[in-house]
């Protein structure tokens, strides 16, 4: 369907940009344009839009803060949308309902402003409550499994509450990954634990510190693989001898070798090419098959995909 062709079939409040480049809603700065592009400021405006592109028939795309994403260099086809819900409140016995659209660092901040704690590994992941819900994100030893209660989902239309073990947490997967109707976080509540302000702050400090001791600053995905069971993929690719191998301007970190990072116009294709050349080497090396933890999202990833 071609929305510009009659009437557009979003909210009329709705302002909905053509050919928007995704490249600066991602934290790889990679990507081309998206077909159309909207900005969610609520859930509720979230579930609007989606419901709205489902019943055109319009592809739908969620982007939250845009890391653990890779973008195709040729885009998005469809409706992307930007999910900036952010409200947060909290709620009896220690627990606390946040929209999906905040990023868990602010959120973990909103807990030490409130004197709730449990929240903190935060800090550590560069992205939002509803992509941590559909990859169980964690660090710190902590994941998103470990405090949620409960989450409101759009799917297919409707809205569905699933409570935590209806998600079927696993290591950095959740039965949104493979549930059928294109689910969609949109609130979650979470359980989290009383505790003085400061207390929190000064764990939430300290979990900062060893992030920035440990991953790059430089503008990435965060981590491409997943870790196999019992090893670290950081170090497959390390002992594989791939620390600083570059593709063009993407490269695999000096600092933290489970990281490509950006280095100035890297595309989709030159990091799409740099990790299936890191997966071949680190089998040849070591016989893992590395499996990808980011996501592959959009059309023009080169020859290879």
């Amino acid at each position: 369907m071609n929305p510009t062709a009659g009437t557009s079939p979003w909210p009329d409040a709705t302002a909905v940009l053509e050919r928007e480049p995704l490249a600066r809603h991602t934290t790889f700065a990679v990507g081309g344009p998206a077909d159309y592009f909207a900005v969610a400021e609520s859930a509720s405006e979230l579930a609007e839009l989606l419901s709205a592109s489902a019943s055109a028939g319009i592809p739908t795309t969620v982007l939250g803060e845009g890391s653990n994403v890779l973008i195709g260099d040729d885009g998005v086809r469809g409706l992307v949308i930007h999910n900036r819900s952010t409200h947060v409140e909290s709620l009896p016995e220690s627990r606390l309902r946040a929209e999906s659209g905040i990023l868990m660092g602010r959120l973990a901040h909103w807990g030490a402003e409130n004197g709730l704690a449990g929240l903190e590994f935060g800090v550590g992941i560069p992205g939002t409550l509803g992509g941590s819900i559909f990859g169980n994100a964690g660090c710190f030893g902590v994941e998103i499994k470990d405090v949620l209660v409960q989450a409101e989902v759009w799917n297919g239309g409707d809205r569905e509450t699933y409570f935590n073990d209806h998600l079927e947490f696993a290591y950095r997967r959740s039965a949104l990954q493979t549930m059928p109707g294109s689910p969609v976080a949109l609130e979650a509540v979470m359980q989290a634990t009383e505790d003085k302000p400061d207390a929190i702050r000064q764990r939430m400090t300290e979990l900062s510190r060893r992030r920035r001791d440990s991953q790059p600053a430089e503008r990435s995905a965060g981590s491409i693989f997943r870790n196999p069971p019992g090893d670290h993929a950081g170090r497959l690719v390390d002992e594989a001898g791939l620390k600083g191998t570059q593709n063009g301007d993407a490269q695999i970190s000096d600092l933290h070798a489970n990281f490509i990072v950006n280095r100035g116009n890297a595309t989709a294709a030159e990091i799409s090419g740099l990790i299936d050349q890191t997966r071949a080497a680190v089998a040849a090396n070591s016989g893992v098959e590395l499996d990808i933890e980011i996501r592959f999202i959009g059309e023009g990833f080169g020859d290879i995909r």
